[in-house]
């Protein structure tokens, strides 16, 4: 499972990171001081002309390429992308500032991902505690920031169960905000800007006093949210398959429909996407039932055994981190949470 992070700028305080890129720090660190003393001050994001040779000479096209700067650490510099003049490219050093200036509280979290296009920051929010079947379990909500330095990803602020410090677990967090996003509780994604936003960073600051300042009540409302999870026991193996048979269900054939000559390859079809449903329940309840980490046996328990498995197990071909937040795992993982949800 790769970590993506570039230059080895991730910051993590006390807890030790599973790819052991860096040690963690031992002291609370402000954003700007992990940017300054761990990441050698970061890097800038730049625009330049983009020119072509037009009868011998070089005239510019008025779009322009986003590049990272040098660094300290790095005097190679890359394009991020390509943009008009419309687009303003948000600076770490900003975000970093920001982040001090909005929140007042040290960062748990902090890395540059994919060569540096992208940066997270995470701070731990107030805590709540889940009465699960086996007592009680001390359920962490970290606020999280997430900026992009291409036209693509702008900035979000979204709060989530689980600690970023790489790329899948940064898409874990994302994935865990996409399916529980209530605006009214407070819950998941919070907040969106784009870069062509000239008042981009003023707003991703607004927006961070604010979740802190709500901070609270947010997590009254999630201990409200998993307590009826983590209350309702699954009561043995017959209800445990039932609901991934639910969530994961095979499909009839239909090749008796299809005109003779393709009959036989849409029944291959369907034989094998029944066989990839039946391997995602299997491995999904084998988590349940013991492999996984720290799986409770309720409700709660099986949405964290299906978020493990598509983010950290299923095989596949192209980066985990991208299908987490764009492809089908996001989508498996939300038809587990409205089965729960339909349950009780």
């Amino acid at each position: 499972m790769p970590a993506d992070i570039y230059q080895k700028m991730v910051y993590s305080y006390k807890q030790p990171m599973w790819h052991a890129i860096t040690e963690p720090s031992e002291f609370e660190m402000s954003a700007l001081a992990v940017l300054e003393n761990r990441f050698e001050g970061g890097f800038p994001v730049v625009l330049r002309p983009i020119t072509v040779n037009l009868n011998d000479e070089q005239v510019e096209t008025g779009d322009f390429a986003i590049v990272r700067g040098k660094a300290r650490s790095n005097a190679k510099e890359i394009v991020f992308g390509y943009c008009s003049e419309r687009y303003l490219p948000l600076q770490p050093f900003d975000i970093a500032k920001s982040f001090d200036d909005n929140v007042s509280e040290p960062v748990e979290t902090m890395a540059f991902l994919n060569e540096g296009k992208e940066m997270f920051i995470s701070w731990v929010l107030p805590s709540c505690e889940v009465a699960t079947v086996t007592g009680l379990d001390l359920l962490k909500l970290y606020g999280i920031v997430r900026c992009g330095f291409d036209t693509l990803k702008g900035a979000g602020l979204f709060n989530a169960i689980y600690r970023p410090v790489c790329a899948n677990t940064i898409a874990l967090a994302q994935s865990w905000a996409d399916a529980n996003t209530n605006r009214e509780e407070g819950t998941g994604n919070i907040w969106k800007g784009k870069g062509v936003n000239k008042n981009l960073i003023r707003d991703l600051g607004y927006w961070m006093k604010h979740v802190q300042g709500k901070a609270r009540a947010s997590a009254d409302r999630l201990t409200q949210l998993f307590g009826v999870l983590a209350k309702t026991p699954i009561k043995n193996d017959v209800e445990a398959h039932e609901i991934l048979y639910t969530a994961y269900p095979p499909v009839k054939s239909v090749a008796e429909f299809y005109p003779p000559e393709l009959r036989a390859g849409k029944e291959e079809k369907t034989h094998e996407y029944n066989m990839s449903q039946e391997e995602m329940r299997d491995a999904i309840y084998g988590l349940f039932a013991g492999a996984g980490t720290a799986i409770t046996p309720d409700y709660y328990g099986m949405m964290n055994a299906t978020s493990e498995y598509f983010c950290h197990i299923q095989p596949s071909k192209r980066p985990i981190a991208t299908s987490v937040m764009f492809g089908g795992r996001q989508k498996h993982i939300k038809r587990m949470v409205d089965v729960l949800a339909e349950r009780i």
